[in-house]
This record gives C-alpha cells, structure tokens and sequence, in this order.
C-alpha cells in the first residue's frame, strides 16, 4: 500500500514537473516571437560584392505605371516591355509611345521587324502598329513558354512546361525540337524546375540556352545538337546557385554574357567562354526579398534591367575606368 501511494507521488511529481516545462517553453517561443533556427544556412555573406568587381554604374530609373511587369526587349532605340495584358513600347526617357492591348497577359518577347510575343502556350506576332500579323497553334495544355529568339530566318520558342525549345520558321512550321535527352547527339537534356528557362542567339546566330538545374549554359550548332557548354556552380559571386539559375540571360557584343539570378538576386557579365568578368547590380541595390531582374542590352552597351518588384525599367551603364 505505502509502495503504491510512493509511485502515485512520483507520477504526480514527474507531471507536474512536464507541466511546467512545457509552459515555460510556451511563454519562451509564444506566436510572434522570432525562433532562431541553429540549422539555417545563412547566404549573407555570400550576398556582399566587393567594390572593384562592380563595372556598372546606374545611369538612369524609368518607373513604370503597371500591376506586373513581365518581360522586357529593346530594338532600335525602343523599349518594348510587356506588363498586365499589354505591350508597351517606350523610349529611354520613359515616354510612352504606344500600348497595345492583349486579350491575355504575355510571359515572352522578342523583337526584329516585328514583335514576337509568348502567350503562355502559344506564339503571337504583331507589327509595331499593334496589328496581329501571326498567330501560331499552341503546344498544349503542358506548355509554358518562358523566352523568345528571333533570326533573319527562325523563331526559336522556349518552353519550361515541356523542356524543350522549338526551331520554327516565322510562319509557325516547326523544323525541330531541341534540347530532347540525347545520348548519340550528347544532349543531356534540359533541367527546369520552375518557370525560368532562357534563350538567346549568338552573333553568328547559334543558339544558346540556360539549363537552369544545372546551372549551365548551352550552345546548339544549326542542327540542333551540342556545340559546347559551361558550368559555373558555385554560391560564390562568380557562380550560380540555388535550384535554377541563371533565371534570365542574353548576350550582348563580342558573344559576352548577361546573368541575372534569383535567390541571391544579382545581375553579372561573362566573357564568351563563361569566364567570370563582374558585376553589373549587385545584391544591396535590390529589395531585400526581390525576384530575379529581367535583362536586356542596348547598342551602346548599356544593360537594362526589369525590375519586377519597383515596377521600374534600371538602366546601367558601363563604369569609366578608375571610377569605383
């Protein structure tokens, strides 16, 4: 009897002691208050830019009167940026020249002598007077076109929803598919996680297109299959990391390369053989939680950024030499 009353005791004893401890774990880490976690990997430091790596200095900000910006291309002078359910084409001084409403938002565009718009699923073309000129089948419910190149010849389409990008003639005929897991053509097929898959053309023409998952970019010959690629993954400054990087990307003379990557949001230029040259914008000069900028390079060698989160067209400009 004493021997039971002795371990109704300890229980009550070790309840009571439970109780307590789990109400002052409560009161310590109640709602609202900020839980450090020992396991986070803090990126900060990899966030800073060092001052002599910075060649780009801003020269000028056009803010945009839009709900979401989502892409951005100049040709000859003017801006052309689709946002909403519209196509903007505006001049550097952030006058604008003419709207064209769509009858759904565009995620792609492209620019020659026409306006090359990605309509989710399906390619749209227009002259600059606003006219629909082509309008192509679209590629299916999977589809999500993500980026447009435009040749003397082709439109190239690429389309994260069914990793691919499409080679076809400006009338909408598709000559071929790229980028299909290859062994015998050393494909090793595309990589995309999420929505952000770019393309852009090469002086001579080629294509070249990111692999974001592998954080690569990749060059095709004119039939299609690999030409060469490089790789630079690293959380380093001069690297990409995360998921899927680079998000966006074009090229601008001499075949050099402009990046611009999400998670560590910052905007870098890469000579012709993915050799790390510097930094265009770096972290600090975006929001602290910011989407990866689109890109976009003038004549005069100026690289233009769309910032989705300011709503704003950036547009930097090359450091003289000994300017820091």
């Amino acid at each position: 009897m004493k021997f039971r009353k002795l371990v109704n005791i300890v229980l009550v004893v070790l309840a009571l002691g439970i109780a307590i401890i789990i109400a002052r774990d409560f009161v310590m880490n109640r709602a609202g208050k900020v839980i450090e976690n020992p396991y986070a990997f803090d990126v900060s430091e990899y966030a800073k830019v060092s001052a002599d790596e910075i060649l780009y200095e801003e020269e000028k900000v056009l803010q945009l009167r839009v709900v979401e910006p989502k892409g951005i291309a100049f040709h000859q002078g003017t801006l052309f940026v689709i946002a909403d359910s519209s196509l903007l084409q505006m001049n550097l001084q952030g006058q604008l020249l003419k709207e064209t409403k769509m009858e759904a938002s565009p995620t792609a565009i492209a620019v020659d002598d026409l306006v090359w718009l990605g309509m989710k699923n399906q390619v749209v073309c227009l002259n600059f007077d606003g006219q629909e000129v082509e309008r192509w089948e679209n590629y299916g419910d999977r589809s999500v076109i993500t980026s447009l190149a435009v040749s003397p010849d082709f439109v190239f389409v690429a389309d994260a929803g069914n990793r691919l990008v499409y080679q076809c003639k400006k009338n909408g005929e598709l000559v071929r598919q790229i980028g299909e897991k290859n062994e015998q053509k050393a494909v090793p097929g595309f990589v995309v996680p999420s929505p952000y898959f770019d393309i852009a053309l090469s002086e001579e023409g080629y294509l070249w297109a990111v692999n974001p998952g592998r954080h690569s970019l990749e060059n095709f010959n004119a039939e299609g299959a690999l030409r060469t690629s490089w790789t630079s993954s690293s959380v380093k400054t001069e690297g990409f990391s995360g998921c899927c990087n680079p998000a966006h990307m074009t090229m601008m003379s001499e075949n050099a390369f402009v990046t611009s990557e999400k998670g560590i949001v910052r905007v870098k230029i890469y000579d012709q053989h993915g050799k790390y040259q510097g930094v265009v914008a770096a972290p600090n000069q975006f929001e602290e939680v910011a989407h990866a900028p689109d890109v976009c390079v003038d004549e005069n060698g100026r690289v233009i950024l769309l910032d989705f989160d300011r709503k704003q067209v950036r547009i930097f400009k090359p450091k003289e030499r000994g300017n820091s």
